[in-house]
């Protein structure tokens, strides 16, 4: 009886050790929330309530690993190990990208880092990282064979019950729960909400937003109303269907917009000297930095991010059945549509979701005959081949779509045998070697546009060349250092403008007059195309050719008017027009596609 007891006793005290020690990792785990140490110390008195939730948190966490494992070292290097993994994986993110993780970021997107790793481990900080992960595993190794004194079974179930039943007593409702005491989620400003809960109170309180609840009265006489009496698309005007090309180029942007850079040479020569003689203008991608697949969902189904949860990849999370896209569009059309990605078949799950938007044919990295790299990516030279080869092979009128790879981050200094690009400029060492980098990738990109059109100038038949960048390249300390922006954490509506403006090309090799369209959205894009080539749309995409007239920018954050004024949020008259707008979105996203059913 006594031994049992004794037993016992030393048992709850491992376990209130290791509910310390958790409770003291969450404290520091908020340093990488926070700058400095007092910084830290000032929020944890003025959000006394939030702190303990974290550390709560952490101590389920250490509680876990100590149920499964029965002992105290190794439970406290595992629940310490990731955290530590978290606090890096967050600082990283807010750092290159501006935002927090989120907790879908750790569940979708680990092949796509798995296939990124040899690039993000290239550097010295990525170097430490890999030997701290090694050294862990082998500690965790080394302290179970030490240990031999394991913690009773009864003492493990108890505790893991006591885990299981905080969880579900927290997670699954955890927006309410922790209302009811005065703890908010700002779902619209989810950076100055981890900053002011936390960065496991923020991960756990957007566990459940991935769930999208449908507009209020949703169904098919609301899917009508929000469309309005607009006229179905009508057949094009002759029986010559033209080639479309899109291309949309990774990282692509003019860099001779940053200030306090003096450029020796033009980086993109081709865009410049094409948008002076062809159709041309600004686009406007939801994402900076990364995130190529939210752009690509917005070009090809017309709908914009705004709706969907901050940090979320439809790809990934919300296209699982068959959409409506341009892919389908133009292959309602009779057209042969191919998507060409010089990367892996499985990146973002294209595998799986071009299916699904209409496209009859996918021809990844892993269909190409002898890869080429250039510096650490697939060369976009590749991508051209490519593009011209399925062109050469078609037996019917063609949709192509193209996304390169070579311009993808990190921007490794030396990453390409020489500088071409001269500029003079004040930014540091680092900072002007990432430049360096990032300016011989564009400037390939933009090589490749010119052998492109330099090929089809010279065919017959019509075609036209869409080129864009999916998004602005993640070099935070060159935007910051020029002066184009603050600090990511911190961005007025001007910054973040221009974070988000990438130059748009749309080529033909029929004689046509230059035209300067207005600065749009990606969701618009696609309308535009096929207004272009003169290929009949779907009732979406007339319901987006007019919310463009009124407001042609709707970003997550940013909305832009046609006369150039930013705000967060559209003006009230105009609401009503939004609300609609989401009503479609989630009609053909999530709900019974009431839209693209026979009304008859």
């Amino acid at each position: 009886m006594f031994l049992a007891a004794e037993k016992w006793r030393r048992s709850l005290t491992q376990v209130a050790l290791v509910a310390m020690t958790g409770s003291a990792a969450s404290v520091l785990l908020e340093l990488s929330n926070r700058h400095t140490v007092t910084e830290l110390l000032g929020w944890s008195m003025r959000a006394p309530l939030e702190a303990t939730c974290n550390a709560m948190f952490a101590v389920l966490l250490a509680w876990a690993a100590l149920a499964l494992t029965g002992r105290v070292l190794v439970s406290l290097l595992l629940s310490v190990t990731v955290l530590a993994l978290l606090g890096g994986l967050h600082a990283t993110k807010l750092q290159i990208l501006g935002k927090p993780l989120f907790p879908w970021d750790l569940v979708l997107q680990y092949r796509e880092a798995l296939a990124l790793f040899p690039q993000m481990t290239a550097s010295v900080w990525g170097r430490l990282g890999t030997l701290a992960g090694v050294l862990v595993i082998v500690g965790m190794f080394w302290a179970a064979r030490r240990d031999r004194s394991p913690l009773p079974w009864a003492v493990r179930g108890t505790l893991g019950c006591v885990v299981l039943l905080s969880c579900w007593t927290i997670f699954p409702r955890v927006d309410k729960a922790l209302g009811r005491v005065g703890i908010h989620h700002t779902r619209w400003q989810q950076s100055e909400s981890y900053r002011t809960n936390g960065l496991l109170l923020g991960i756990a309180l957007n566990a459940n937003t991935a769930v999208v609840n449908a507009p209020e009265d949703y169904g098919a006489t609301s899917v009508e109303a929000a469309v309005g009496e607009l006229p179905q698309a009508t057949a094009p005007a002759s029986d010559e269907r033209p080639t479309v090309i899109v291309v949309m180029s990774e990282s692509f942007f003019d860099a001779t917009r940053l200030p306090k850079v003096k450029f020796l040479d033009d980086p993109i020569p081709n865009v410049r000297r094409l948008q002076a003689q062809h159709t041309s203008g600004t686009l406007f991608p939801p994402v900076f930095g990364g995130g190529t697949a939210n752009t690509e969902f917005e070009v090809l189904t017309g709908h914009s991010m705004r709706f969907l949860p901050e940090g979320s990849v439809p790809y990934q999370q919300y296209l699982h059945r068959k959409h409506p896209s341009l892919a389908s569009l133009y292959a309602a059309q009779g057209y042969e549509t191919v998507a060409v990605h010089t990367f892996h078949r499985w990146f973002w799950e294209r595998d799986q979701v071009y299916r699904h938007l209409g496209f009859q044919k996918f021809v990844g990295l892993e269909d190409m005959p002898r890869p080429t790299l250039a510096g650490s990516y697939p060369s976009d030279s590749m991508l051209t081949t490519q593009l011209i080869q399925q062109f050469e092979a078609r037996t019917r009128p063609l949709f192509l779509f193209g996304i390169s790879m070579e311009a993808h981050g990190p921007y490794q200094a030396d990453r390409y045998a020489k500088q071409t690009i001269r500029f003079e400029s004040q930014l540091d060492p680092a900072a002007r070697a990432q430049l360096v980098t990032y300016l011989e990738a564009s400037h390939h990109a933009d090589r490749e546009l010119g052998a492109l059109v330099q090929y089809f100038s010279r065919v017959k038949t019509p075609v036209f060349i869409v080129f864009f960048g999916d998004h602005l390249p993640s070099l935070p300390r060159v935007f910051e250092q020029t002066g184009a922006i603050g600090s990511l954490k911190q961005l007025s509506l001007e910054q973040r403008a221009f974070l988000h403006q990438v130059p748009l090309l749309i080529w033909s090799n029929t004689l046509t007059e230059p035209k300067k369209l207005p600065a749009m959205g990606t969701s618009f894009l696609g309308p535009v195309i096929l207004e272009t080539t003169g290929t009949p749309g779907s009732r979406y995409t007339e319901f987006l050719t007019e919310v463009r007239r009124s407001l042609p920018v709707m970003l997550p954050g940013l909305v832009r008017d046609p006369d150039g004024k930013l705000s967060a949020d559209p003006p009230d008259e105009l609401k009503s027009l939004e609300r609609a707008w989401w009503t479609l979105e989630y009609d053909q996203l999530f709900g019974a596609q009431y839209l693209g059913r026979d009304k008859s």
